[in-house]
């Protein structure tokens, strides 16, 4: 009887593999491969592991006969076409519960870097600069700051819960009341507006779609406190970066710490890249032992539910 065959577009922890291959035929990609080495390797693939360098096209997806599934490794499916997968009859789906802690994670390591300025302060330590922690070098304190987050789905939640400890007041947009955490933490809803003129911090945890696509743009940064600070752990086009750009240099942004950018990675010119008073790391937000093991495990054990001919956890839908 013919293995099933599934292709790993992306390097994902080795226990993942190792339970794909007790069943399937494994086919990793190696490093740098691109939507043309999908469509050579991956037209005989019964199932697709993606993490979201390549785009799952619909190309691909027309051409790819025997698949089945696609298990994205993580939560965003922004590159991956539902529509041409659900026409033919493609399940997809995310492992969403994997990477929370870890994003939250990283998301309050980011603000506390900001306010401490801790990327300077390294800097000017290995250039011996030791007279600027009387200077430019001086922080700001978490306690006491109001904190907006936009989207209070589960990684939103989990960042509200650990900063509830630093004694901020908490802020949030979201389309959707979320009581139980309003009641859990105090937590307070308000409309986008009022989060943005009143927030110190404004930290981005939402999807993109058509309406998230620059929700942060020229417009909402003159809303914004002075001096306000701004983290990104979402997704890239959420924020207009030319207005980011303009807004850090004015002076209207304090900082910002962007995990992730419109275009990935950056290109060299990025205006981004040259100012002090942001931090930037290579979309790492999800990126922990821990993180990647259970994402890679989800994800082998969706596919095989899926081949076997039952229906995944965590199936998304256009």
């Amino acid at each position: 009887m013919r293995r099933y065959r599934v292709i790993v577009t992306e390097p994902i922890h080795p226990d993942g593999i190792d339970l794909l291959r007790r069943e399937c035929e494994v086919v990793e990609l190696p490093p740098g491969a691109d939507e043309g080495d999908l469509l050579s390797q991956g037209l005989e693939a019964d199932a697709l592991i993606t993490r979201g360098w390549i785009r799952v096209t619909r190309e691909f997806l027309e051409a790819a006969h025997r698949l089945k599934v696609v298990a994205v490794h993580g939560v965003g499916t922004d590159h991956v076409d539902l529509e041409a997968a659900a026409e033919h009859e493609v399940l997809v789906f995310n492992t969403p519960t994997a990477l929370t802690e870890s994003v939250a994670e990283m998301t309050v390591a980011l603000i506390l870097s900001l306010l401490r300025r801790v990327v300077a302060a390294d800097g000017a330590v290995r250039r011996g600069e030791w007279e600027r922690k009387y200077s430019d070098l001086v922080g700001v304190e978490l306690m006491g700051k109001t904190v907006g987050i936009l989207g209070l789905g589960r990684i939103g939640s989990a960042v509200a819960r650990r900063l509830k400890g630093f004694d901020v007041n908490l802020l949030y947009y979201d389309k959707v009341e979320r009581r139980e955490v309003e009641e859990e933490l105090g937590i307070r809803r308000v409309g986008l507006e009022e989060l943005l003129s009143t927030s110190d911090i404004i930290t981005l945890h939402v999807p993109l779609t058509p309406e998230t696509h620059h929700m942060i743009s020229s417009r909402e940064f003159d809303l914004m406190k002075e001096g306000a600070y701004l983290v990104n752990l979402a997704r890239g086009r959420v924020i207009d970066e030319e207005a980011l750009t303009e807004a850090l240099r004015s002076g209207k942004l304090a900082g910002a710490a962007l995990d992730v950018f419109e275009e990935e990675p950056p290109r060299r010119d990025n205006p981004l890249l040259s100012l002090e008073n942001v931090i930037l790391t290579p979309h790492i937000g999800a990126s922990t032992r821990e993180a990647m093991r259970r994402m890679a495990i989800q994800s082998a054990e969706g596919v095989l539910t899926a081949l076997r001919g039952g229906i995944p956890p965590n199936v998304v839908k256009p």
